[in-house]
């Protein structure tokens, strides 16, 4: 399992960039991303410094990540 994962939401110049040390945590919004790629619609949310932020999944949103397991 990943222990260093760097989430893309967005095109450029707004790509908004999230990192996830805790295994845990990635993978809960791991399932949401693939669950609403799979739908082709669907929410993804992530807890980030204390907020909720609530993306809404289509195929223009582009979501990507980077997983390094050190």
């Amino acid at each position: 399992m990943a222990t260093d994962v760097t989430l893309y939401i967005g095109m450029q110049p707004l790509i908004a960039k999230y990192r996830f040390a805790d295994a845990i945590a990635w993978e809960r919004v791991r399932v949401q991303i693939v669950t609403a790629m799979n739908a082709g619609r669907g929410l993804i949310e992530l807890d980030h410094k204390g907020d909720k932020v609530v993306y809404v999944y289509s195929p223009y949103l582009p979501v990507s990540w980077v997983e390094s397991g050190k």
